[in-house]
Formats: C-alpha cells, structure tokens, sequence
C-alpha cells in the first residue's frame, strides 16, 4: 500500500532540475492543481504535461521538509468542493507540469451539503540534490541567482539576530501572549528610544488581538441634601444602603460618608465610620474610640444613645448608630432629601499600562489608567463634533487632553493652520508643535485616540 500512492518528477521536471543546480538559478514552483482522473484511477507517466480531469487549482503556500522529504503545500478552501482527488501537480510560474502524483481518493464535499471543512494538500517534491532545496523558490519573490542567494543568506545571518536569542542576554525582546513587547523590555524614560516617535507604541489588547486603550463611559449624578451631613452627590440609581458610600463632589472622587444605618421608608440615615472600641476597666462609662478618641456615655451603651466628649456629659458628640461587641459608629441621625439636580459626565479612560513616544524619542510608561470628563465639549443639539484625543506628561503627571483639532505630518511649516493644530515636524532633528498665540509652540503631546460628540436636548 505504500507504493500505491506516489509522485514523480516529470521530464521537464527534472530538465528545470538539473538547470537550476548546474546554472545556479532558481527552481520556482508556483500551483498545486487537483484532478479526478476522470472517475478512475491511471498510472502517472514522467512525459505528463498535465492532469488528465483538473477540477482545482490554487496557489503554493509553502515548502517545507517533513522526514528529511521536501514537500509542497497548499489549502482547499472550505467554500470550495463537490468533487473526488484522485491525482494532482505541481506547476511552475510558466504553467509546465513538474510533478505528477497519483493521490489516495479524498473526497471534498460540496459546501452546500453542510459538511464545510478545509482540505490541506502536501504533495512530495523529489529532489535530485538537496541543495537544491535553497533554490526553491516562491515566484511572487524576485529572482536570484545561487551566488545573490548565498550572499543573502550571509548578510541576513550577520545582521538579524536568531529566534533562539529571544529573550536572551544581549538578545532581542520577546513577544507575551497577546504579541506585544512586554513592558520591561521597552527603553527607559530617559534613553533615546527605537520606537516609532510621536505614537502610542503599546497598549492591551482585547479578544481579538486589537488594540484597546480606551474607552467611555456616561455617567449621572444626583444631589442630595442631609439634615446635618450637608449637600453630598451618588450616581444616578445609587441604592442607600449600609456600608455605601455617598461624596462630596459631583466627580464621585471624594468620599464624604460611609452609611452606617438607612431607614428608606422615613429617607432617614446615619453617616459615620466604623471604629474600634475599648472600655476603661477603671472609669466605668469611659470608652476610646479608634478615630473619636475618649467619649462618655451616662448609662448603658447601646444603639440611640446619647457620646459625650467630657465626662461632664455637657458636650454631645453623637449617637450610637451601629454597635457590636468591638465596633462602634458615632454619628448624627439625619433626614436626607433629593435636590432635583442631575449632573451628567462623560468619561473617556486610557487603560494602563501604555508606552509612548514623544517626537524627540523619548519613551514614556503610564501605569495608570487616565480619565478625562468630556462633557463641557459637546456641541450644540444636533451637531456633532470630531477630537483628537492627546496624553502629556506634566509636573504633576500623566493626563488626556483633548483637542478639535487637525495633525499636521510633514516637513515643512503648516500654511492653514489653525489654533490647537499639531504639527509634527518630520525631519531632523524630530519635534512637535501647537499652534497658539499665532505661533508653533513646541509641545511634548502625542495622539493616542480619536472621538466624536454629538449635541443632545439639555
């Protein structure tokens, strides 16, 4: 059964052979073609120039070696089908048949019979001398004689650095899963780097292997008002409830409560922080507190009871809103009322951790995330409006700036330019400009996104 199934060098074959390796010049293969041999099986013979039913035909995708046999490659794509492969060639760039084999019966189902699948072809190419090998050539790529290739060979081998360097001392940088270069092997801060300049150079990736550094969020806030608490904000929907958090600026960035008890019927609420207890063993009614240091109670301390800060039970300090054996919240009993006002922000975030490169080469790492509120930027109703979305590293560190504006990529000085345009000059030495107060003012931003917003009903 072995032999059953074969492939043989044709007589133009082995002619193109025996030229490439006495000439030097390459041995292109270029199609796979498939036949049926017309519904039954025939012997090969070396003085074929072409398969006796093709049904197929498509493009060499490699050459490679598989159990020191040299073979040829190509895939049935799975929209095509509906015949049975009973012999297939090889075929150069110039149409001539150099390989015939007579191939075991495979069947590629018609796709509409539901049966979808690829169908990989490997036919073998009988070398008559296995340098040969290294003039197999792809037609796509241009011609070379022996002497060019080994040529090649020795300057690519002096030049680039092998695959099994990567990662090595001296060696270059790997690649992590998603195919980027990790963060520790991206230059310093304060090295000239190798990266493309005036770009964003790494990001995470999503599920697809594409970038995704940012993304938007709009969110509402509401405003409330407590009794003794003052006016405090919570995201629109907010749940009152124990242990939530309310704040005191309409950014949600500054906690201003933590809820300790919440009766939503009555809107009536405690605000406090949980602190840790003890007792005096030797002034009976005398506690320490973790945050409100000494307090006095006049009776039993239990839930509602009246703190005081002197032992004279003069100055009250709160009342007893949550309590367990360690634990105690001292807090004003308040009734909280909803204001009416909403605020709306939208949210744009550059997701950490990120590279980048200013025009003059110099690498930035942003370990963490960026957040920008662009909701003063929105047009009027019905209007839409494009950004370009910027990062910069200033004193205080790294922020977004977003700019409606045009980039400039060019050598020479913009002539319609307006204000906030950049302008990346590309020649040396590489900088980037701002256009402002009628001037280019150099500027260390560099785009990292793009948005648009459009105008809606107040």
């Amino acid at each position: 059964m072995a032999d059953e199934f074969y492939s043989l060098v044709t007589d133009i074959g082995a002619i193109k052979q025996l030229e490439s390796v006495r000439d030097g010049v390459p041995f292109d293969v270029y199609e796979i073609a498939l036949g049926d041999s017309n519904g039954t099986y025939y012997t090969p013979q070396t003085d074929q120039t072409a398969l006796r039913n093709e049904v197929w035909r498509g493009l060499i995708e490699k050459c490679e070696w598989v159990d020191n046999k040299f073979y040829c490659v190509t895939t049935v794509p799975a929209s095509v089908g509906g015949f049975t492969v009973r012999e297939a060639g090889v075929f150069d760039s110039d149409n001539n048949l150099i390989v015939i084999t007579k191939f075991p019966e495979t069947t590629k189902q018609d796709p509409e019979s539901g049966t979808v699948k690829q169908l990989t072809i490997r036919i073998e190419l009988e070398l008559s001398n296995k340098e040969l090998a290294e003039l197999v050539i792809n037609p796509n790529i241009q011609l070379v004689t022996k002497d060019e290739l080994t040529e090649t060979l020795t300057d690519i081998d002096n030049t680039y650095q092998k695959v099994e360097e990567k990662g090595q001392p001296l060696g270059y940088a790997p690649l992590d899963e998603n195919n980027k270069i990790p963060l520790p092997f991206i230059p310093k801060l304060d090295t000239k780097s190798i990266l493309t300049p005036f770009c964003l150079n790494s990001c995470r990736l999503d599920a697809k292997g594409n970038p995704d550094l940012l993304s938007c969020e709009t969110v509402k806030v509401e405003k409330y008002t407590a009794s003794g608490l003052g006016v405090f904000y919570t995201a629109l929907g907010y749940t009152f409830e124990k242990d939530g958090i309310v704040y005191s600026d309409t950014e949600l960035t500054i906690p201003k409560g933590t809820i300790v008890a919440v009766n939503s019927s009555t809107n009536y609420i405690a605000f406090g922080d949980i602190e840790t207890l003890s007792e005096d063993e030797t002034n009976p009614h005398h506690y320490s507190a973790t945050n409100i240091g000494d307090f006095y109670i006049q009776n039993t301390l239990a839930v509602g009871v009246q703190c005081f800060s002197d032992p004279e039970f003069t100055n009250s300090i709160g009342v007893v809103t949550y309590l367990n054996l360690t634990k105690i919240c001292i807090s004003q009993d308040e009734t909280y009322t909803y204001n009416g006002h909403t605020t709306t922000h939208i949210y744009i975030t550059a997701h950490a951790p990120f590279t980048y490169t200013t025009a003059q080469s110099k690498t930035h790492e942003v370990e963490e995330d960026l957040i920008l509120d662009v909701v003063d930027l929105c047009p009027e109703a019905g209007q839409t409006k494009n950004f370009n979305l910027f990062v910069v590293n200033e004193d205080d560190g790294y922020s977004l700036v977003a700019l409606s504006n045009t980039i400039f990529t060019q050598m020479l000085e913009p002539d319609n330019q307006q204000i906030n345009d950049i302008w990346f000059k590309v020649l040396e030495p590489l900088a980037s400009y701002i256009y402002l107060l009628n001037i280019w003012q150099e500027t260390n931003l560099v785009p990292v996104g793009v948005f648009s917003l459009e105008g809606g009903e107040n």
